[in-house]
């Protein structure tokens, strides 16, 4: 897997003395430009409905408008030609420090400590030692080699190489757009075939069914009322959500077919070449290897829970906040890194547009985009202060803003935090949910913790070490309790990790070692094994053994069984009613309609509402433990009661379930409808 693994030999250039992939370079490059441009207009264009109470018809006219008037721009500056690019040496990119070649002996001492402080944490955590002690080396091993890339960037910088113009691509010794578009195809492919239900779906794809039923952007509660509460999370800031909604407003599809079965493959297909173009502009010089490396890793990081990489791909790709650590994360690095190469104004507005990008897929980006703009800026700080802060305010500026805005205006989640919670606060939970254990998750550690030393670009390099320990501080005891009481920001802090780009260094790690490996054996040898570890230690994220199934033809996300129960309940219930349903079943109900609801499709959803008289927040509560807790004793009163106080119309149960159905059946209600898995009484 050495250089021919690039695709090398002789290829057809073109009368324009373009080779293939150079073109395939080049285009697979603007599509993921455009990608941000439309994503960013929309962002811009939705918020701007929302303060004019504008629909989804306004919507798409000024979508049209905007990029009409964006392609126009780009003729434009296109055919103007670009000022020369500074030379090396002169005063624009003159090193402020000598030159001194070779490494000392403190260089040599960070190297070793990076180096053994990251073995030691990937032993720790790949055997589920003591987490405190994990974050401990991690921390020196990520500070250790912050400095040397620091350092080593410092005595290199007036040996910086020309420049590349606006238009040209990223260097590197190989593009590797031949693998990139392979993998990307055939991941994009999986992704539509696979199926993982997760109940994150119920708000944002039943907001999105709003918008595909009514052709408006609402701003108050449709999963319990029909916009009579105020929303579980609160602005509705995230415009991905209206923009699969409006996209099914305009084909007369459910929102869920757009997000089940449109997103995954387009986003998976466009997150690949994300990472493959980042892998390049880091000058990686095998990138189709280490692309491989990279996706090998995300494919067999499956097992137990929802935070680690691998389960945050191609099996969660229709949610909005996976498209932004899949898409959104290594375009913004890569912006990043082209703007301290060449700090111009064209390339400061592509660090605007990524962030508005950003926030348009998660409320997320607002709190990663600025650690992503402040270590992405920080390599040109010593050589042109008054750039890299230009760069860093265009990246952070309209997440900036959009946190300002929901602070405001009281901003809100449906994450709910109790005695029985408290856990999810501790870096001793999150950390091995993300990082697993075993010889995947010490592959891992170590490829994360040397990512400072084995990136090829030295501005990289500390870019990447920046952020490393930007991860490493979250894995502090006690930090995520005191970003909670002075941000708000609680676990969901664990989604830091995401800046790490652990996927890619994976493949760097192994590109670098195969690189330098003596021999051609032990350069072939080396991805062979470091493959042989991850696919003979991990657990393969499509596979059943991880809770997923492969559907052909392609499905929504959901259960098919709950599908089938959830349309013949909506068919049987009249515009308005209100359901009663085990959780599974009644997220699928959510996500399908906004004319009926469910008593609570998630029980912390609930709690925002607790203290409003209207919501009834006690009955349905215990309506929502009688359809969920089979095992728990009826208080046939109490419930009989919460029935008519929240104004049950139907309740669906499992027909295995004959208590409860006894139960209901003495209540007057009759059975209307029944599926191979559910029965449904309505009175």
């Amino acid at each position: 897997m050495g250089p021919g693994f690039e695709g090398a030999g002789s290829e057809e250039v073109h009368p324009g003395g373009e080779s293939d992939r150079t073109r395939l370079t080049r285009g697979a490059e603007r599509l993921l430009d455009l990608t941000v441009v439309v994503l960013a207009t929309w962002t811009v264009v939705y918020h701007l409905c929302l303060l004019l109470r504008l629909g989804a018809a306004w919507a798409l006219g000024l979508e049209v408008a905007a990029l009409t008037g964006g392609a126009l721009l780009a003729r434009r500056a296109r055919s103007t030609s670009e000022r020369p690019p500074p030379t090396p040496g002169s005063s624009s990119d003159r090193a402020s420090a000598p030159v001194r070649a070779g490494a000392t002996s403190l260089d040599r001492v960070l190297l070793a400590v990076t180096i053994a402080a990251a073995v030691a944490a990937a032993l720790v955590v790949a055997l589920d030692g003591v987490w405190p002690v994990a974050a401990t080396l991690w921390m020196t091993a990520a500070v250790a080699g912050t400095i040397l890339a620091v350092r080593r960037d410092r005595r290199s910088s007036g040996l910086t190489p020309r420049p590349t113009t606006e238009r040209d691509p990223e260097p590197s010794a190989g593009t590797g757009i031949v693998v990139a578009l392979v993998w990307a195809l055939g991941l994009a492919v999986l992704a539509a075939l696979t199926r993982w239900p997760n109940p994150d779906d119920l708000y944002y794809v039943n907001l999105a069914q709003a918008v595909a039923e009514t052709g408006t952007f609402p701003v108050r509660d449709t999963i319990f009322s029909d916009l009579v509460f105020p929303m579980s999370s609160w602005p509705p800031m995230a415009s991905y959500d209206a923009l699969a909604g409006t996209l099914g407003w305009l084909t007369g599809a459910r929102a869920a077919s757009i997000v089940y079965l449109v997103v995954p493959p387009v986003a998976t297909f466009l997150s690949v070449l994300a990472l493959w173009r980042l892998l390049r502009a880091w000058r990686v010089g095998a990138v189709g290897l280490a692309l491989s490396l990279a996706l090998v890793f995300l494919l067999f990081d499956g097992g137990p829970g929802y935070a680690a990489p691998g389960n945050l791909f191609l099996i969660r790709m229709w949610q909005g906040k996976v498209i932004l650590l899949g898409l959104m994360v290594p375009t913004l690095l890569v912006y990043a890194l082209r703007y301290v190469e060449r700090p111009t104004r064209a390339r400061s507005g592509w660090l605007f547009a990524g962030g508005v990008a950003a926030v348009g897929l998660s409320t997320t980006a607002m709190f990663l985009v600025p650690l992503l703009a402040l270590a992405g800026a920080a390599p040109l700080l010593r050589r042109n202060p008054r750039r890299a802060l230009v760069g860093f305010a265009a990246m952070i500026a309209y997440p900036l803003g959009a946190g300002a805005v929901t602070k405001a205006v009281g901003g809100r989640s449906a994450d709910f935090f109790d005695e029985r919670s408290l856990f999810r606060f501790e870096p001793s939970w999150f950390g091995p949910e993300i990082l697993r254990s075993g010889p995947v998750a010490a592959v891992a550690v170590v490829a994360v913790l040397v990512g400072a030393v084995v990136v090829p670009h030295r501005a990289a390099r500390v870019t990447t070490g920046i952020l490393v320990v930007l991860t490493g501080v979250t894995f502090v005891p006690g930090v995520t309790h005191i970003s909670f009481d002075l941000l708000g920001l609680g676990p969901t802090l664990w989604r830091v990790s995401w800046v790490a780009s652990i996927a890619a260094l994976v493949g760097v790690l192994g590109a670098h070692v195969a690189a330098r490996a003596p021999g051609r054996i032990l350069t072939l040898a080396v991805p062979v094994v470091l493959v042989a570890v991850l696919v003979g230690f991990g657990v393969p994220t499509w596979s059943e053994q991880n809770g997923v199934s492969v559907d052909a033809p392609p499905q929504w996300k959901r259960g098919p069984e709950s599908v089938v129960t959830a349309q013949r309940a909506i068919d049987a219930a009249s515009p308005g009613d209100t359901i009663l349903a085990p959780q599974q079943l009644a997220i699928t109900i959510t996500v399908m309609t906004t004319e009926v609801h469910t008593v609570a499709p998630r029980d912390y959803f609930m709690a925002y509402l607790r203290d409003d008289p209207r919501f009834h927040y006690d009955e349905r509560l215990t309506l929502v433990d009688f359809a969920n807790q089979p095992g728990r004793p009826a208080d046939r009163a109490a419930i009989a009661r919460a029935l008519t106080v929240v104004e049950v119309e139907q309740v669906c149960l499992p027909v295995w379930a004959a208590l409860r159905i006894d139960l209901v059946e003495g209540q007057g209600y009759e059975e209307v409808t029944r599926s191979p898995t559910d029965r449904c009484f309505r009175r």
